[in-house]
């Protein structure tokens, strides 16, 4: 057997008066989460659902310790967001029934895997980058520690996902570009990854071709929903493909730059895609197919669209890094689970370089 695959998720492709008619007609006991902003703009009538309606980026443990308290339990979480918002959904459901206990020691050890009664989640993916909504996983931060923690559990997979491009018309360039550029993360890591396969891979060039094409439309047209539609599709792929086969040394090399800079995770990731890509080149399986997608000759076409696209912002010191903070960085980004799912697993000298040709 050559490879499994597993995402138990139904998928919905709406347009946004049949995500209202949805909305509309649920009468249990719902928790929505989503931002004023979206509620607002897009008119959603919530009044019946318990609500959470702030502003969520990179929930923290003081976030989720804060809406444990406030919330009832309820029997359904439709969130409506970035990843952010769809991960603290995800955490909701994994821990609520443990709350009177110590929410970090809960996370660490892993004790949510006993959970029989978590809560089923509808997640809603206003951004075109996080996958969130294809995912089992969901990452909340320690900002106290500097430390970033997974709640992953296979009932934490979205019940339904409604992918729905009219919602993601609200982002900007700046934050089209990073999500399109996680989404693009996504794919190509998962494409090199230890387990990636033949499927995986097909759903990875899917990604990165759409991408390719419609990431630099999206960013000069910004309220095009063709270009928002491909781009959500984009990020759906992307997410289908590291779905099964999680991230690596990019990711593992992004947290500490969001932790300790405040880097948004999608820049912190893309900003050493190409570094990690050229060593980890002898490795990559299907190699013509995956320069096919990219409609380039070699590896230096890859190169000069990432700084075209970015207009060479992937670069640290555009984001207040200092060649004097490179070693406190390396000390902390090495994350199991990612760096070891790269093909090399890089030590800190290899670490080291990598952050400084990207200074």
């Amino acid at each position: 057997m050559d490879w499994v695959y597993n995402v138990p998720i139904k998928f919905f492709d709406y347009d946004l008066n049949q995500f209202k008619d949805r909305l509309n007609n649920f009468n249990e006991n719902i928790l929505f989460i989503g931002s004023k902003r979206v509620i607002n703009t897009f008119e959603l009538d919530v009044s019946n659902f318990q609500v959470i309606d702030e502003s969520i980026s990179n929930p923290d443990i003081h976030l989720l310790e804060k809406v444990l308290d406030k919330i009832k339990k309820p029997d359904l979480i439709i969130a409506i967001g970035g990843g952010s918002s769809i991960d603290l959904a995800k955490a909701i459901s994994a821990l609520y029934d443990f709350k009177e206990n110590d929410i970090l020691n809960l996370i660490k050890n892993k004790i949510y895997l006993d959970n029989t009664k978590h809560i089923p989640i509808i997640a809603v993916p206003t951004t075109a980058g996080t996958g969130s909504e294809c995912t089992k996983w969901a990452t909340i931060w320690d900002f106290d520690d500097c430390k970033k923690y997974s709640i992953d559990a296979d009932f934490l997979y979205p019940t339904e996902s409604w992918l729905i491009p009219e919602l993601t018309l609200t982002m900007d360039e700046d934050m089209t570009l990073a999500t399109g550029l996680d989404a693009l993360s996504h794919a190509m890591e998962s494409y090199w990854s230890v387990p990636s396969n033949v499927y995986t891979r097909v759903l990875a060039r899917c990604s990165i071709s759409i991408i390719h094409r419609y990431l630099p439309l999206a960013l000069n047209d910004l309220n095009n929903l063709e270009y928002r539609k491909q781009m959500l599709m984009g990020s759906f792929f992307a997410g289908l493909a590291f779905s099964n086969t999680r991230t690596t040394a990019c990711h593992s090399i992004s947290y500490p730059l969001t932790m300790m800079f405040g880097i948004n995770h999608g820049f912190a990731a893309a900003i050493t895609l190409f570094e990690v890509l050229s060593r980890n080149w002898e490795f990559v399986k299907e190699k013509d197919l995956f320069l096919d997608a990219w409609d380039a000759d070699d590896l230096i076409d890859i190169k000069e669209w990432l700084d075209d696209v970015s207009q060479n912002k992937l670069h640290l010191s555009n984001f207040g890094v200092k060649k004097e903070d490179i070693p406190t960085i390396v000390e902390e980004a090495t994350t199991g689970g990612r760096m070891d799912n790269n093909p090399i697993v890089f030590d800190k000298t290899e670490i080291k370089n990598i952050l400084l040709n990207n200074l």
